[in-house]
């Protein structure tokens, strides 16, 4: 696990998008993105790249997605690995558990972040 994140971790950049634009970047190569991005795609890679067992590892609570205020006070999305720790493109490892100035508001689950990736497509034609 540790292996993929460091590969993301050197692929990726942080930048802001418009909205809320939940993607999985690409798997290869630079990119670019917010935390939303940048959890799903970490997801996305640990799962091998296949959106089924993506979507599996999400419905069996493997991995949570969490909304939170961050240290600096701002919305942000961790990732919660059962069995392993915390995450997200702040700490750019995994930790036991999330360093002081985190507030955990509340879980994204299965159907909330399926619910997410289907509007992308909608509001984008919007």
């Amino acid at each position: 696990m540790n292996e993929i994140q460091n590969s993301l971790n050197k692929r990726f950049r942080y930048a802001s998008d418009e909205g809320d634009s939940w993607r999985i970047l690409a798997a290869e190569g630079p990119v670019s993105g917010d935390c939303e991005d940048y959890s799903l795609t970490l997801v996305w890679l640990w799962e091998r790249q296949s959106l089924l067992r993506f979507w599996w590892a999400l419905v069996t609570f493997k991995y949570l997605f969490w909304h939170c205020r961050s240290p600096s006070g701002g919305g942000h999305l961790v990732v919660w690995c059962r069995g392993k720790g915390w995450t997200d493109n702040i700490q750019r490892k995994l930790v036991e558990k999330l360093p002081n100035g985190y507030r955990l508001r509340f879980p994204y689950l299965f159907p909330l972040v399926a619910l997410k990736f289907l509007l992308r497509p909608l509001l984008r034609l919007l």
